[in-house]
């Protein structure tokens, strides 16, 4: 147990303690994912659990994979029988195993997002609801919402209020039905039937409660209501249950999460020992300082003081535009000095990583970056698995797995194009199902077939019912998978791509089109093909179900690789958990945008609000910078905005306020012309000298002093260094009362109004 010297005093205490519940509070950069790594390495190699005694549980595959790497090289040995995987993948890997239990098939499918909207938007169109009265993303949302408090439809209808839900559980009440004839389930659905699959069956529970006799959930803060169910079913028996997380960083309320969870994990067990984490390897005190001052504010919180050993650093740069393009191009011009200074950030890493509220944001600031060409990528674009060519893909694969699969029939019954367009399918809508075939997936034998296009397809072709040149094509279709069906019962999963590739004639179609664009989605066919043959050599039980799954249920989160990464990231505030940067730049923060404007009238929403701006400033590792603007245009029009009401909950002596409409001359800024601090390494702010102690009332971890940089007597003329804006030289001065206007030309930044006692000029 050599790798435990590694840890300090926090972690190691959290990864010996080996029986009975566990509560380890992480805080932001503290080093969470090693402790669960380095608990379950010590379980295992200390002899306290074989490896499939041992299940771990977090939210995306990377991290399960990172997870699973890092104890197999503590361990040094592979830890094939280890279970380490997302909630979504846990439940789908028992549900193949223990199907029967619910009298469900092992065969099921797994819709995802595109395969649910594509079901919900068919029932909008069958109830004859208008989809822009009632668009099929809110609906699938409400849908979803209701599944994660666990409502079935009668539940949403005794809930609901109004016509818009009256309409969605009609809605709710036909999806339910169609993912039930296709025999598939949705990400939701994997988590309730695993939970009812717990329930109903004494022998299922039993099994694996005996099995994972330690169980460890990652991010425990964003679990919601089915996933804290199926955990408290595994762990009831034994109680070795050690769950990560940190209330501060709840921030998925929208999506299910629910704060109680953790809040009240003391209390589900009583004899829980609680670990708090508060050392932070990733910021400066100075962003720790004012993170720790904003998320204060909070009622329902756990304490923590996070601390780090590192230097006070730059302190935090706000700036305040005139309006959004303003803020754009001070945005744009940060972006460019991290860029071409990005020692920070390793090679192909982002340097700088601009956060915004909504996507909408995106453009002002977008057109900025285009305008001084600086390079970015937006988090959250089109992913790998997003595109057509790999859905496509994926959808004959489910298709192989069961023909039954309504959405992956309709997505490539004429994909390539094969002769069976809207006239045909309204031929097949119009046959009776009914065959003499068993149903693949029937729940019991009394169960009625299920009423797929497959089943229509079967009888059209052997009853001939529809015209010869129709017959000829669904023929073909048809022949095709069962043939599909047939290699995927027999081969790996890797040559049952290759054979869809090949035998469905959309590989010859590309090859025929000889386009830049058929030619990009060729490699990434060839990519999928590398990616089911690394698959099948990094899975102890390689199946093709298991690969379907896996690419079902990949992530936003899993997409996002460094060596891919722009010097510039954007994303939204969401996006940005469990990511960190050199320079970190949280845009639009204002009263309306930021706290959003539905936390007005709600304390819940505006503490989850405060939770984002904390997940927000601590991605930043060594810069942090936050903007706004005095207006911003909504809907064509101009609208004033006040300052977020996070800014002013940072303490003024962590700040420099920058911009003609910050108020720069708070106490304790000294000046940015005569007094000013002199910039720490670039745009980024003061540096901070000597520590004091923290005192009772919040105070800063150090003292901030400021320098005499006096600039001495300006004028027309005069060459000039500004902290963000570069080189550049006065053209203009208005003598003011107690300051002075300059008006600097600058070689990068072009023409600037500055009042002289707050524009941190040195001389050039």
């Amino acid at each position: 147990m050599d790798f435990l010297s590694e840890l300090n005093p926090e972690q190691r205490e959290a990864t010996l303690q080996t029986n009975g519940p566990l509560l380890i509070l992480a805080g932001a950069g503290s080093g969470k994912t090693r402790v669960i790594a380095y608990r379950i390495a010590y379980l295992i190699g200390d002899g306290h659990a074989e490896a499939d005694h041992v299940l771990a549980v977090t939210f995306t595959n990377k991290a399960a994979a990172e997870m699973r790497a890092r104890v197999e090289r503590l361990l040094e040995s592979e830890c094939g029988r280890l279970w380490i995987s997302t909630f979504h993948s846990l439940c789908a890997r028992l549900l193949r195993r223990e199907a029967p239990a619910l009298g469900l098939s092992r065969d099921f499918v797994i819709y995802d997002s595109t395969d649910q909207l594509a079901v919900v938007k068919r029932a909008i169109r069958d109830l004859g609801f208008d989809d822009k009265l009632l668009p099929p993303k809110a609906a699938l949302g409400r849908i979803s919402s209701a599944k994660n408090r666990m409502q079935s439809p009668d539940d949403l209808a005794a809930s609901g209020w109004g016509p818009f839900d009256d309409r969605v559980v009609q809605i709710y009440t036909r999806y339910a039905r169609a993912l039930g004839e296709a025999g598939a389930l949705d990400f939701d659905d994997l988590l309730l039937k695993t939970v009812e699959l717990f329930d109903v069956s004494e022998r299922v529970r039993t099994k694996y409660a005996e099995q994972f006799r330690y169980v460890l959930v990652d991010e425990y803060q964003d679990t919601n209501r089915p996933q804290y169910m199926l955990i408290r079913r595994l762990a009831e028996k034994h109680r070795n249950l050690c769950v990560v997380g940190d209330p501060d960083q709840s921030i998925y309320k929208w999506r299910g999460a629910d704060l109680r969870n953790i809040m009240d994990f003391e209390e589900d067990f009583p004899e829980t020992k609680v670990v708090r984490l508060e050392r932070n390897y990733r910021s400066t005190q100075v962003i720790l300082d004012a993170a720790s001052a904003v998320i204060r504010q909070n009622l329902n919180r756990k304490e923590k003081r996070l601390w780090t050993e590192q230097a006070a650093g730059a302190r935090i740069t706000y700036y305040r535009g005139g309006d959004e393009l303003e803020e754009a191009d001070f945005i744009a011009t940060a972006a460019r000095g991290a860029t071409l200074d990005s020692a920070d950030a390793g090679p192909g890493e982002a340097a700088l990583a601009v956060l915004y509220r909504t996507n909408a944001q995106s453009r002002a600031i977008e057109d900025a970056l285009l305008r001084v060409g600086v390079a970015y990528r937006i988090i959250g674009g089109v992913r790998f698995y997003e595109r057509k060519e790999i859905k496509d893909t994926l959808a004959y694969l489910k298709l192989a797995i069961n023909p039954d699969d309504d959405v992956s029939l309709r997505r490539v019954i004429n994909v390539p194009t094969r002769g069976i367009g809207k006239g045909v399918m309204e031929s097949l809508e119009r046959i009776d199902p009914a065959t003499h075939n068993a149903p693949l997936l029937a729940a019991s034998a009394d169960e009625d077939p299920p009423a797929s296009l497959w089943r229509r397809v079967v009888r059209a072709v052997d009853e001939r019912l529809v015209p010869t040149r129709a017959l000829s094509s669904l023929s073909a279709f048809r022949t095709l998978v069962e043939h599909l069906g047939a290699v995927a019962h027999r081969e790996p999963a890797s040559a049952t791509v290759e054979a869809v590739l090949d035998q469905s004639g959309y590989l010859h179609d590309l090859q025929e089109e000889r386009s830049e664009e058929a030619q990009a989605r060729i490699e990434n066919l060839q990519e999928l093909v590398s990616a089911a043959r690394e698959y099948e050599a990094q899975d102890a039980e390689p199946s093709l179900n298991g690969f379907v799954d896996r690419l079902s249920l990949l992530s936003e989160t899993d997409e996002v690789e460094g060596d891919d990464a722009a010097h510039v990231a954007l994303m939204t505030l969401h996006a940005s958990k469990g990511l960190e940067f050199p320079t970190v730049v949280m845009a639009g923060l204002e009263e309306g945008l930021f706290p959003h404007a539905r936390a007005r009238e709600d304390d819940e929403e505006l503490e989850e609000e405060r939770r984002l701006c904390y997940v927000g400033m601590t991605r930043a590792q060594q810069r942090l910078v936050l903007t706004g603007c005095a207006r911003r245009r909504v809907f064509g029009e101009y609208q004033a905005s006040d300052a977020s009401r996070f800014v002013d909950e940072v303490p003024a002596a962590l700040v420099d306020r920058l911009g003609a409409t910050g108020s720069a001359g708070s106490a304790g800024q000294g000046s940015l012309l005569g007094s000013g601090r002199r910039s720490g390494r670039g745009w980024g702010g003061g540096r901070a000298h000597r520590p004091k102690p923290a005192e009772e009332t919040f105070e800063p971890t150090y003292a901030y002093e400021d320098e005499d940089q006096s600039l001495g007597t300006v004028g027309p003329g005069t060459r000039v260094r500004h902290p963000l804006f570069g080189i550049g030289t006065i053209v203009a001065v208005e003598p003011l009362h107690d300051d002075a206007k300059l008006t600097v030309k600058f070689r990068t930044a072009g023409q600037k109004k500055l009042l002289a006692k707050y524009a941190k000029l040195t001389p050039a």
